[in-house]
């Protein structure tokens, strides 16, 4: 087989290109005006914290809409209150919050009010003034019954595909609390973001955030990132654990949103990674039929293919689905290394009844991504007397190289409303992870004369005849509440949670892998025989109940604390003959405090425990089993929603630490014995900001300032030491905006600045700085209308270039040591999208 360079391909590109030039010139001819959104009328509200139905029949009176709603369902609920000046549905949001229920506009002068299980109540409506007195029209209509899509998804859709700005968010308290009432940082990246950047990888979309810095090469197979300073391998889904992503790296094509939550959250979600949470949010079926088809193709032979649809499947809409599938065919400026992918995501929501849905999802995703494992120091942040190593040099084995990977996933989620302030909900998901093929080889040390590399090699699944199989379960049961107790309105939670994490045996080798001369590699010699093997098994099992009450002292004062127990059993054979077990367990608190001086402005600190196991194979001296690694954090800020929640800012001071830390024992290290005196520290300020200041332009924006270094370990050259690739300073900056009006309504342009300051390759081994860079990128933006009755049925053509890395800066976006793995980042790029949407 011959070798296809980078920027090569072998992919029928001028049968793709004709038909994105006929889809291109069909949208040109059938385009017709772009539609404007009008501004709603605002109002001076100043409706005091009160009963529920007290402040909706001050709203009605204040603007004359007709609020249609069941008998009783505001009963026992209270309303916040708003004052200022806002829309009227603005104003109805504010008088909600926190109530259980939520409003949809029927027309322009009816509003239902529901529960926020999911149930619609459907209005009667109301007959022309000519037809009806006015004092008829000011009654409350006896309103109908029917299954509707569940609110959440509703409002999902509508904000989170047309702002950057995000006013809730479940991570923080599994349940949708209004961001500014959590004592912690959360940042939130909405489906907006992520298609007006084209961030297909997770690291695309988190690059947004403060303290987020991608710990794996773009170009790479699988997602980890360090927060504040320290690794996040686990991801979230749904609010269900899914350690999935560091093995497969999670693409966008099925998600809404990204949600972060900064510091540790075991409270809630047991043993989890001391820095943080990342949740992502996938797309839910709606009622309403939506159908989308983008096509996109750019540089290093870049082709890809997204289909979105949703929508009932019977009249009474109780039974809705969605379909996501995407099918991606590329290269990369690195030789050899390619990202193909295909993947489809099905989901069903069936609405039982007014009270009850049931929505089941499922998933499967393919990639080859042969590995890229990166190039030496010397060449790229150092010098080497051979010269610069080029950008697409490739260390592995060529097209020898084999990484296929599958996962399947499959789970459900089922929620019932037990009464108007009482329900339960109960998730599950089951996902299989298949290492179907692994032939690499990986870098070891650069020889003297500076280029020739030693490697060593790994084979799984081809000569070793096993496939890699890893399963995981996790499900969970909450009950939440609200309810009035003492004068304090409380919401609470309780849940339990149940896990497991299952490697089935898989055999492996070791093999010796080929010297490969840097500056002019051959790739025709593979792996020879196998050196050693290795068993992969291992399985861990957990539980943990949890309890969190989020209760308002008084209306501006909120107090949130919660607790969680977790009992963790672990097991590992490292061979056949020999089997490592450990049961640990474990207390998680947190405590937070919100007061609120003006509505826009929350004030909040908090203090949160955090709590990860050891692995029970670490060898002790002394016998015995390692305690679970503990993380603290303390935290405080300010966050605020301004101009009518157009602008949401958050700032933070936290002071964040890892304790128990494994180290090398001082005597014993080299035969790989441990001891656990090992502490880190992290602290710093971040700043983060989403705008949409008018209509059409949007903007997010981030900076922090990370110190995070060594404070406790055995070997004293360590201490003090910063951790790897995190920099002192980043800051982001990104801004598109689309025009309303004139010749160019329509158009819109993109922009944005991504900034990092150097950071330290590696704590071990010599010290080598990794410089900071500057990355700008930029977007051009085309949508239009287009004509009813045209042949395609289409509603609107959406066309964009993306240009990423404009002024093609070289850079290193991440390292595994300070030697031979050093990861470049990916150079100037063009996409190009060309959408429909149905």
């Amino acid at each position: 087989m011959n070798r296809t360079p980078a920027g090569r391909s072998a992919f029928d590109r001028p049968a793709v290109l004709r038909v994105i030039a006929v889809i291109v010139l069909l949208s040109m001819v059938l385009v017709g005006h772009p539609s404007h959104a009008q501004p709603a009328d605002a109002y001076d509200f100043d409706i005091p914290s009160q009963p529920l139905d007290q402040a909706l029949k001050a709203f009605a009176e204040k603007t004359d809409l007709l609020l249609s709603y069941e008998a009783g369902m505001t009963a026992g609920r209270r309303s916040a209150g708003v004052s200022g000046r806002y829309t009227s549905e603005e104003a109805l949001r504010r008088l909600l919050s926190g109530t259980g229920l939520d409003y949809r506009f029927a027309n322009d002068k009816t509003v239902t009010l529901q529960p926020a299980d999911g149930s619609m109540i459907v209005p009667i409506i109301p007959p022309p003034l000519s037809e009806a007195s006015s004092a008829e029209l000011g009654a409350v209509q006896k309103p109908v019954k029917v299954p509707e899509i569940l609110v959440k998804d509703v409002r999902e859709r509508d904000n989170d595909t047309k702002s950057y700005v995000a006013e809730e968010a479940s991570t923080a308290t599994r349940t949708d609390t209004p961001i500014r009432d959590v004592p912690q940082s959360i940042q939130v990246i909405t489906r907006k973001v992520i298609e007006e950047q084209r961030a297909f990888r997770l690291a695309e979309g988190l690059q947004n955030v403060s303290g987020v810095i991608t710990n794996r090469p773009s170009q790479g197979l699988n997602d980890s990132f360090l927060v504040r300073g320290f690794a996040v391998d686990t991801l979230y889904r749904n609010g269900l654990v899914d350690p999935a992503n560091i093995l497969v790296g999670t693409d966008s094509y099925n998600l809404q949103r990204l949600e972060v939550l900064k510091g540790p959250a075991s409270v809630l979600y047991g043993q989890s990674d001391p820095s943080g949470i990342i949740n992502v949010v996938t797309k839910k079926p709606l009622a309403d039929p939506y159908y989308s088809t983008n096509v996109m193709f750019g540089s290093y032979n870049f082709y890809r293919t997204e289909l979105d649809a949703t929508g009932p499947l019977n009249s009474k809409k109780t039974l809705l689905y969605r379909i996501n599938v995407v099918g991606q065919k590329a290269e990369s400026f690195v030789d050899y290394v390619k990202r193909d992918l295909v993947a489809v995501a099905p989901a069903l929501s069936w609405l039982i009844d007014s009270r009850t849905t049931l929505t089941v999802e499922a998933e499967y995703m393919r990639r080859w991504v042969p590995s890229y494992n990166g190039v030496p120091a010397l060449g790229t942040v150092l010098p080497n007397i051979n010269g610069e190593i080029p950008r697409n040099r490739n260390t592995s084995l060529g097209e020898a190289e084999r990484q296929e990977r599958a996962m399947t996933r499959v789970g459900y989620d089922l929620t019932h409303q037990l009464n108007n302030n009482w329900a339960i909900r109960n998730a599950y998901r089951y996902t299989v992870f298949e290492g179907i093929k692994l032939l690499d080889a990986f870098p070891l040390a650069l020889a003297p004369d500076q280029r020739t590399l030693s490697r060593a090699g790994i084979d799984i699944g081809n000569s070793a005849g096993s496939m890699w199989h890893r399963h995981f379960h996790n499900t969970f049961t909450n009950l939440t509440g609200h309810f009035d107790l003492l004068g304090m309105d409380h919401r609470l939670l309780a849940g339990i949670e149940l896990r497991q994490d299952k490697t089935d045996p898989s055999q492996g080798s070791s093999r010796n892998a080929p010297d490969l001369d840097i500056f002019a590699p051959n790739y025709s010699l593979t792996l020879s025989g196998p050196t050693d093997s290795f068993l992969i098994k291992s399985d861990m099992k957990a539980a943990g109940v949890y309890l969190q009450d989020l209760m308002a002292i008084l209306p501006n004062l909120k107090f949130l604390g919660g607790v969680r127990f977790d009992y963790v059993h672990q097991s590992v054979n490292p061979t056949e003959d020999t089997l490592a077990n450990s049961d640990d367990t474990g207390i998680s608190p947190r405590l937070g405090l919100v007061y609120q001086p003006i509505e826009p402005v929350s004030l909040y600190t908090s203090w949160t425990r955090g709590f990860l196991p050891n692995a029970p194979n670490s060898i002790n001296p002394n016998g015995q089993l390692f305690k679970p690694e503990r993380s603290t954090q303390y935290e405080m800020g300010i966050k605020s929603f301004f101009l009518n929640d157009r602008i949401s800012t958050t700032l933070a001071w936290y002071h964040l630490t890892r304790e128990n830390l494994l180290t090398p024992d001082p005597t014993l290290g080299g035969l790989g014995f441990m001891v656990q005196t090992g502490e880190q520290r992290s602290q710093g300020v971040e700043f983060d900001v989403t705008a949409s200041l008018t209509d059409g332009w949007n903007i997010i924006g981030s900076y922090a300032y990370t110190d995070a270094e060594v404070t406790k370990d055995n070997d004293v050259n360590l201490l003090n030491k910063r951790l790897a690739m995190v920099p002192y300073n980043k800051a982001t900056l990104w801004s598109t905006y689309f025009f309303q009006e004139g010749t160019l309504s329509g158009f819109g342009v993109g922009g944005g600045v991504f900034g990092y300051t150097r950071g330290n390759a590696s704590i071990f081994g010599s010290q080598v700085s990794v410089p900071g860079y500057v990355r700008v990128d930029a977007a051009l933006y085309y949508n239009h209308d287009l004509k009813a009755g045209n042949w395609l049925h289409a509603k609107q053509v959406n066309m964009a270039v993306n240009f990423r890395n404009i002024f093609d800066q070289g850079y290193i976006e991440t390292t595994f040591n300070s030697t031979t793995q050093f990861f470049f980042g990916e150079p100037r790029t063009v996409l190009a999208t060309v959408g429909l949407k149905f």
